[in-house]
C-alpha cells in the first residue's frame, strides 16, 4: 500500500501540474464570457433582464443560495452596470489580471446571470460554470498573463498547501471531463438510433442545428460518412478515460475528440458549447508539449521579426536620401 501512497502523495503536494494547459482553459473560457455577452448585448435585457418576468414559476423552483439574485432583483441601469461587470470580468479573466479574483468575480456573476433565466442555457455553460469553480483554486494565471508579467506573488498559504489544493482541482476537472464523455457514450449506446448509425443524420436535418444544411447535403447524406460520424463520436467518448494512460493515444485522443467538437460547432451552429469542451481538454496537454509549442512560437515570432527588420535595413539602404 505505500508504495502506491508515496507516489501519489508526491505527485499530489511537491509540483503544480497542468499549468500551462490550465492558462489556455483560462484564456479560452474567459472569451467565451464576454464575447457571448458581447454578442447578446442588444438583447441583454429580453434575455436575463426584465423580459424574463414570464419565467418566474420555473425560476422559483430552484433553490439557489440568495446571492445569486443579483440580477434578478435588478432592473434598469442596475442591470446594465451588472451586465457590463461580467463582460469586464470574464475579459480580465482572459487577460490573467488578478486571476484568482477574476475567477471568483466572473463564476459568480455568471451564476447570478444565469438564474434569472433558465431556459437559456446548455451543457457547454454547466461545464464552464463548473470548471470556474475549479479553476478558483488553482494557479492558472501562472502563464500568459498580466499576473504572470508581474511576477509571483507572496504566496499567503504554506506552498504544500496551495500545490496540494491546485492538483486536487486538476483532478477534479479531469474527472468531470471523463465523466461527462462516459456518460454522454453509454447513453448513446442504449439508443438504437446510435447503434445502427444513423443517428448524425437526424439532427442536421433541423433547421435549428443546421445553418449549412444545403451546403453539407451531400456529406450529410452519404451513408458512409454518417455511419463513421456516428460509431466514432461514441467510440472516442467512451474509450477517452483509457485512452489518456498511454501518451501516444493521449494525443491521438485529443485530436479526434477536438475534431470532433470543432465539427459539431461548425456543422450544428453550436460554436459555443464546442469552445468551452475544448477549452478543457486542453488542460490535458501535457506542459512539456504546451513548452514546445510556446518555443516554437516564439522562435517563428523573432524570425519574422528579424526578418521584417533587414527588409526595412535593405530597403533604407538603397532608397535614396531625400534632397540628393
Amino acid at each position: 500500500m505505500r508504495q502506491l501512497l508515496e507516489p501519489a502523495t508526491t505527485w499530489l503536494m511537491e509540483a503544480k501540474h497542468a499549468r500551462r494547459g490550465l492558462a489556455v482553459t483560462r484564456i479560452v473560457l474567459g472569451l467565451i464570457v464576454w464575447t457571448q455577452l458581447l454578442v447578446n448585448l442588444p438583447d441583454r435585457h429580453y434575455t436575463w433582464g426584465d423580459g424574463t418576468a414570464w419565467s418566474e414559476p420555473i425560476r422559483s423552483l430552484d433553490a439557489w443560495p440568495s446571492f445569486l439574485g443579483a440580477f434578478v432583483a435588478a432592473d434598469g441601469r442596475l442591470f446594465d452596470l451588472l451586465y457590463l461587470a461580467t463582460i469586464a470580468s470574464g475579459f480580465l479573466l482572459m487577460l490573467g489580471w488578478h486571476t484568482r479574483t477574476m475567477t471568483a468575480a466572473t463564476l459568480l456573476l455568471w451564476l447570478s446571470m444565469y438564474t434569472t433565466n433558465p431556459f437559456v442555457g446548455s451543457g457547454g455553460d454547466a461545464v464552464l460554470r463548473m470548471v470556474l469553480l475549479y479553476l478558483c483554486f488553482t494557479e492558472s494565471g501562472a502563464f500568459w498573463s498580466l499576473d504572470a508579467r508581474r511576477g509571483r506573488p507572496t504566496p499567503r498559504l504554506p506552498e504544500w498547501f496551495g500545490t496540494t489544493l491546485h492538483n486536487l482541482a486538476v483532478v477534479l476537472i479531469i474527472h468531470q471531463v471523463v465523466i461527462v464523455y462516459v456518460a454522454s457514450a453509454l447513453w448513446k449506446v442504449q439508443s438504437p438510433v446510435w447503434l445502427d448509425g444513423t443517428a448524425v443524420y437526424f439532427p442536421l436535418q433541423v433547421e435549428a442545428y443546421s445553418p449549412w444544411r444545403d451546403l453539407l447535403h451531400p456529406i450529410t447524406s452519404a451513408e458512409p460518412i454518417v455511419l463513421a460520424a456516428t460509431w466514432v463520436s461514441v467510440a472516442i467518448q467512451l474509450m477517452f478515460p483509457v485512452l489518456l494512460l498511454y501518451r501516444p493515444l493521449r494525443a491521438i485522443a485529443l485530436v479526434m475528440i477536438t475534431g470532433m467538437h470543432l465539427s459539431i460547432g461548425l456543422a450544428m451552429g453550436i460554436m459555443y458549447f464546442s469552445l468551452v469542451m475544448i477549452a478543457v481538454d486542453m488542460m490535458l496537454v501535457s506542459d512539456v508539449t504546451w513548452r514546445r509549442i510556446e518555443h516554437e512560437v516564439r522562435r517563428r515570432v523573432g524570425r519574422d521579426r528579424w526578418n521584417d527588420g533587414d527588409e526595412r535595413l535593405v530597403r533604407s539602404a538603397t532608397e535614396p536620401v531625400r534632397g540628393d
